[in-house]
């Protein structure tokens, strides 16, 4: 039963309803899951839109507060919570969140200055300085690039981004490192520590690594740019179970199961809890401010970020990527100090949001099944806590606040696509205004390697020429770890530069996090003056990260003649190959007035 002060509260969360929906047909969002926590109390709970029925004999129905969704980077509370455990376990602390994390996990490398000095907390709290670029183990398709034990290789290879414990960079490896440290020191996969350490013992039964598709499950989509909703295919095993990012984004839940996570939290956070959770205090605490220099009480801890109101929230997503700081808006702008505990999620085909308020005992979860064309479920959540604790500015309601993010929904939703449109239009411009032949295309084919860490790399790029081969003379096919399914188009842009640049649609439909950086649609092959025959290294993303040619893998036409469609062209050509080899060895290695910038922004990490 409630009381009259929750039917209160529960008649403004119902006044916002419509503006919700409005901003979940703006952004591109299927369906929302919506739940509130209020003194500890479940008083209101509300399914947006529509799931579609995931069986020949079910139609699309409204979600409810059981249906699973994917919950991306809100997994990472879940993975804390299992250390946190483990930790703990037996009479002595079996490790600390300070210990040098080469001392944790075996083969643990790093950048040298870094080495003795990283920890745990340094990774879980996002301060390592570390770039958290993840495009060598995720390029679309719902498909991980790097199993599962390469995680170590793979974190050799990130570049210094920052300054060590001072900036805080959004690094999902850290979370697949954490996930190595609590699967050695618990013996067990993390599918079961999740089971024994909180599952069990908080009694979530809708909280899992591996939904059931034919059940309460909401299917993964996509926005495309007209609002369209793509579906994206189900994926059986789902993408994450036993991936690289699995402890970084591999949870899927519902909002009555995360409403009873972020009550169990609240609980343990006090002095007098005898609860399953462990060192919740420290957990929330401050390890890393979100601004540098630190302002207005925004900090990481682990696996959660803590932020006194008033203030701007949503940090950690898209909607801070769209903006200027100064641009979002101040949740609570003339209410009380309040302080707040949240985290956002991103995953393939899902965003999330959970923010909880200590001082009331109370929680808003919003779920959804889309990558949206913004970080709708973070518009949402901050909607319906401007009803929940009937903000006010000014003269403006609770309601007249509530109803600006229907405009901010829409300025985001134009900016992103402005965002990618600029990108593809301006290298249509430089399409249109260089005239440049590239080489004979054989000669940019191989497999190249990433040169940065062991000979060779985990992760590799070839470089084909396509099967229609002289009809189209100025492109190429890249194909990420030789996968077929991983297929671009790469079309000759200048000199010895291609690009593969992708759409605002053509991203969506492949389950990419969406890129409107120019630069990282580029790459530039580089000859050696010694072997001017071949391609001997590409830069993609200008000297955002550097790949070298594999002698032993290259890709060249398995018959000349017929590709050349004769001898006599094929002599012609190869007349040509000769004379150009001859103009290059003249001219020397000198960059091209178009040689790429030193460097691009390479990757946005997934949230």
């Amino acid at each position: 039963m409630f009381c009259a002060q929750d039917e209160i509260i529960r008649d403004r969360l119902q006044s916002v309803i419509s503006i919700v929906d409005d901003v979940c047909k703006i952004s591109g969002a299927p369906s929302a899951s919506v739940g509130v926590l209020h003194d500890n109390k479940i008083i209101f709970t509300k399914g947006h839109g529509t799931v579609a029925g995931n069986q020949l004999n079910l139609k699309p129905r409204q979600p409810g507060p059981d249906t699973v969704y994917g919950i991306g980077s809100m997994t990472k509370s879940f993975v804390i919570a299992c250390l946190a455990k483990v930790r703990l376990e037996g009479k002595k602390a079996k490790f600390e969140w300070s210990t040098p994390m080469k001392d944790l996990v075996d083969g643990f490398n790093t950048d040298d200055r870094l080495q003795h000095l990283v920890t745990l907390s340094d990774f879980i709290s996002h301060r390592t300085g570390l770039d958290g670029d993840m495009s060598i183990a995720y390029q679309g398709d719902q498909e991980f690039l790097l199993p599962k034990h390469e995680v170590l290789r793979a974190v050799a290879t990130l570049s210094k981004a920052g300054h060590f414990r001072n900036d805080w960079i959004y690094n999902n490896w850290g979370y697949s490192l954490a996930g190595k440290v609590l699967e050695k020191y618990s013996g067990k996969s993390f599918k079961d520590c999740l089971r024994d350490y909180v599952l069990v013992p908080l009694s979530l039964h809708n909280t899992t690594t591996t939904p059931d598709p034919n059940g309460d499950f909401a299917s993964a989509h996509a926005a495309l740019d007209n609002g369209d909703i793509y579906r994206l295919p189900n994926k059986i095993p789902p993408p994450f179970e036993e991936s690289i990012f699995e402890t970084a984004g591999g949870i899927y839940s519902s909002v009555n199961d995360l409403l009873a996570w972020a009550k169990a939290i609240l609980a343990a956070e006090k002095r007098s809890y005898s609860g399953p959770l462990e060192d919740v205090p420290t957990i929330l605490s401050n390890q890393v401010p979100l601004d540098n220099p630190s302002r207005d009480h925004r900090f990481y801890g682990f696996g959660w970020v803590r932020t006194a109101l008033p203030n701007v929230v949503g940090l950690q997503g898209d909607n801070a990527e769209l903006f200027n700081r100064d641009q979002l808006p101040v949740l609570g702008s003339k209410s009380q100090p309040m302080m707040t505990y949240y985290h956002q999620g991103a995953g393939l085909g899902y965003y999330s949001a959970i923010f909880m308020f200590p001082e009331s005992n109370s929680a808003v979860v919003v779920l959804t099944n889309s990558m949206p064309l913004n970080d709708v479920a973070d518009w949402i959540a901050q909607i319906y806590i401007t009803a929940l604790f009937q903000f006010e500015d000014g003269g403006k309601t609770y309601l007249d606040l509530a109803k600006k993010y229907v405009g901010l929904a829409k300025k985001s939703r134009d900016q992103k696509l402005r965002l990618v449109r600029t990108m593809r239009t301006g290298i249509d411009s430089e399409h249109n205004t260089n005239y440049s032949c590239p080489r004979e295309l054989d000669l940019y084919t191989g497999r190249f390697y990433n040169s940065k860490g062991s000979w060779p790399g985990n992760f590799f790029i070839d470089i084909r020429c396509p099967k229609n081969w002289g009809e189209k003379d100025n492109s190429l096919e890249l194909r990420f770890q030789g996968w077929d399914s991983q297929l671009y188009e790469l079309r000759h842009l200048r000199d010895d530069i291609f690009e593969w640049a992708l759409d605002y649609n053509q991203q969506a439909r492949r389950a990419r996090f969406t890129v409107w950086d120019p630069e990282y649609f580029k790459i530039q092959f580089n000859f050696s003056l010694k072997r001017s025959h071949e391609a001997v290294t590409l830069n993609w993303a200008g000297n955002g990260m550097v790949l070298t040619r594999c002698e032993d893998k290259l890709y060249l036409p398995q018959n000349p003649l017929k590709h050349s469609k004769g001898v006599l062209p094929f002599l012609q050509k190869t007349l040509r190959r000769v004379m150009r080899s001859w103009r290059l060895v003249s001219r020397g290695s000198r960059k091209s007035s178009g040689y790429l910038p030193e460097k691009a922004h390479f990757s946005r990490p997934g949230r």
